[in-house]
């Protein structure tokens, strides 16, 4: 009856435990475990660069900042020059003190009556210029 049992069974062979290179059983847990740990590294290392990246972009954000700051200070500064330039360009070619320094550091007068002659360029009728 053995033999009959044996012989309606198909045969399978025994599948053998897997050993490790030390020669201890490996388990599907420990392959399992080790991908984890790879998922997981690999996942730390992508959070901890994405984390440097939002770092140096707020970084660049703060440094633009302060130079927008700087240059919008400078704009102020210029513009109250330029407004101080104007004032003193107005006041330097006002025609009372251009008369002022011409009387008394130029020693200028005003023409008297026969002095002053109005001369006018007739235009000759020519046929070129500069003859």
């Amino acid at each position: 009856m053995l033999q009959a049992r044996k012989a309606a069974l198909p045969l399978r062979p025994v599948p053998e435990p897997p050993y490790g290179a030390a020669g201890k059983l490996q388990t599907k847990t420990k392959d399992r475990r080790k991908g984890l740990k790879g998922i997981s590294l690999i996942l730390l290392l992508g959070c901890f660069f994405f984390g440097l990246v939002v770092i140096a972009q707020y970084s660049s954000i703060v440094t633009l900042n302060y130079r927008l700051y700087q240059a919008e200070t400078r704009i102020k500064e210029l513009d109250e020059e330029y407004r101080q330039l104007e004032q003193q360009a107005a006041r330097l070619s006002s025609l009372s003190r251009i008369e002022t320094i011409a009387r008394t550091e130029l020693g200028m007068r005003e023409p008297e009556s026969g002095q002053l002659m109005v001369v006018t360029a007739g235009r000759e009728e020519s046929s070129s210029p500069g003859e």
